[in-house]
């Protein structure tokens, strides 16, 4: 059925829950029936109130049924009617199936705001990991998978003992994409979910037979109704749900936090593109099938950097430096530099992925060239005191990670007797301190001398020229 093409495993199991309700209200309605044959406009009427009373998952006083409920279950009853006439099944309706179901049949979807797709942000993130040890033990090896690879759950739950590779550039998960019809689709993933991914392989190799695990599966359950399947994406949910009211994991609006699977994989999305990596890269790893689909992440990560920093500014209580042109750390307001630049914070914020360095803001008027663009020993931010390198609160995180990164290599060098290497970075290593005591101790903001917010002669010359 179904165009006679095989069809995955979790999608046959959604199309048969949803044709459940269906054959229930026929069940009520003509308890007589043995067939569909006399299947009428009436009943498909009578359906569709159906649906929308009985509540979604049939248990008495649970959710009321969504849009999107109705939409797919009337899909999937069409798709269902249309191979079995196609196929001259002797059950099947004898009215065609455009004379059952309309078209207005479909309550219109709800459009979605792209900014508003779910991810996982950081924060629930961490939180999953610092009470990892409240999950269930058989799904943790599943949950970060989940999260390393960006796979959809259903393609995480079914990927093969084999699935995991190493070459030369280090190791590799590979596994079909369903959805996209798109087979061993590899991504790379760190020594540390190898790791765990590895530990599974054994695990499940030592229990594994053709009679319990058939078709090898990473994730197969040897017991019970699923033996030799994996768990379902439900069951995953479900317990992802459990684990946030059990150890108090709650939203923005102080509720236990509501997982969803897919969310998993728009976290990843949303991790690469944040981490700097090329949108065409991301489409590739994701296994998009075209830009549009993963456009949709950048959209999500624009709109949350913005939110982000206009919630530090409006505070109006936290530090921001600048670099004198001596060198030395000063207080500074952005207000302020972007002024001295010829900008305005309309354009900063329109701009800001673009002005938002690793270790900085850069707010240089864009119609004077940056003199240390070509540097790149050092930030030449930095290294040049330059007079439109602003630095926030938002940046601690960054200049904590590489002052200890910086420590551990200087106690390397020593070790090695690599006393260059130190003297190379010592330098570097006493400005970014400087950076974070500056970041840490300010007392709020404060405003330069005159002096200082004035361009030199010949770039305010530049600047005439270019505005002229």
């Amino acid at each position: 059925m179904l165009d006679q093409m095989s069809i995955e495993f979790m999608t046959a199991i959604g199309t048969l829950k949803k044709l459940d309700y269906f054959f229930a209200f026929l069940h009520q309605s003509h308890p007589d029936w043995v067939d569909m044959r006399n299947l009428s406009r009436n009943d498909i009427e009578g359906f569709l109130h159906f649906l929308r009373t009985e509540p979604m998952g049939g248990v008495p006083g649970g959710q009321k049924a969504t849009n999107s409920h109705v939409n797919t279950a009337m899909g999937k009853l069409r798709v269902f009617i249309e191979d079995i006439q196609r196929y001259g099944w002797s059950e099947s309706p004898l009215k065609p199936v455009g004379n059952l179901i309309y078209p207005e049949d479909y309550p219109k979807r709800q459009e979605t705001n792209p900014n508003t797709v779910k991810y996982i942000p950081d924060y629930i993130w961490d939180l999953v990991l610092s009470n990892i040890d409240q999950f269930k033990r058989e799904y943790i090896p599943i949950l970060l998978v989940m999260e390393a690879t960006g796979f959809r759950v259903s393609d995480v739950l079914m990927l093969k003992l084999d699935c995991l590779t190493k070459d030369k550039t280090g190791w590799w998960i590979i596994g079909d994409q369903r959805k996209v019809k798109y087979k061993d689709h590899r991504v790379p993933v760190t020594e540390e979910i190898a790791a765990v991914v590895q530990s599974q392989i054994e695990l499940v190799r030592k229990v594994s037979t053709a009679e319990n695990n058939p078709e090898r599966y990473l994730f197969a359950t040897f017991t019970g109704k699923r033996k030799g399947y994996p768990i379902t994406s439900n069951t995953m949910r479900n317990n992802l749900n459990a684990l946030a009211r059990k150890c108090h994991i709650l939203d923005e609006n102080g509720r236990p936090y509501k997982f969803k699977n897919h969310a998993f994989r728009h976290r990843y999305g949303v991790t690469l593109l944040n981490n700097g990596m090329d949108i065409v890269i991301v489409q590739q790893l994701m296994a998009h099938a075209s830009p549009e689909m993963t456009i949709v992440y950048a959209k999500i990560l624009d709109e949350t950097k913005r939110k982000e920093w206009e919630k530090v500014r409006a505070t109006g209580a936290f530090a921001a430096i600048r670099i004198s042109e001596q060198g030395k750390i000063v207080p500074a307001t952005l207000e302020e530099q972007v002024t001295e630049n010829g900008l305005e914070l309309e354009w900063i914020r329109h701009n800001f992925d673009s002005i938002r360095l690793d270790h900085g803001i850069c707010v240089k008027n864009p119609k004077i060239k940056c003199t240390f663009l070509d540097s790149v020993l050092e930030p030449p931010c930095i290294k040049n005191n330059c007079r439109s390198f602003h630095v926030d609160s938002t940046f601690i995180d960054y200049y904590k990670q590489q002052i200890s990164k910086m420590e551990e290599d200087i106690t390397a060098y020593k070790k090695a007797n690599r006393l260059r290497s130190i003297e190379l970075i010592e330098p570097k290593l006493k400005k970014y301190k400087e950076i974070l005591s500056g970041l840490q101790n300010g007392n709020g903001i404060f405003g330069l001398e005159k002096s200082r917010r004035e361009y030199t002669g010949d770039e305010r010359e530049r600047v005439a020229t270019s505005v002229e």
